[in-house]
């Protein structure tokens, strides 16, 4: 738990370094796996992401960007 008289820009700092952690970690996992290991790992991330987004009560206009994110990442992904 954050100390909440701890400066906001030092909160956001540490936030910044540890999603920096986390892709780090990923970027070494997925280099030491192959995409059969790891691939299925991630569509299921993104499915569920995308699940929480249909029932978050967004509006249609939202939910359409991030399903359309969702379809450019996986053509990327098709031409690698």
């Amino acid at each position: 738990m954050t100390d909440s008289s701890e400066p906001l820009a030092e909160k956001h700092e540490r936030n910044r370094e540890q999603r920096r952690a986390e892709i780090e970690r990923w970027v070494t996992y997925i280099q030491e796996n192959p995409p059969d290991v790891w691939g299925p790992q991630l569509n299921s991330l993104i499915e569920s992401q995308l699940e929480e987004a249909r029932e978050s009560g967004i509006s249609a206009e939202q939910r359409e960007r991030v399903e359309q994110a969702g379809r450019e990442w996986a053509e990327e992904e098709r031409k690698e």
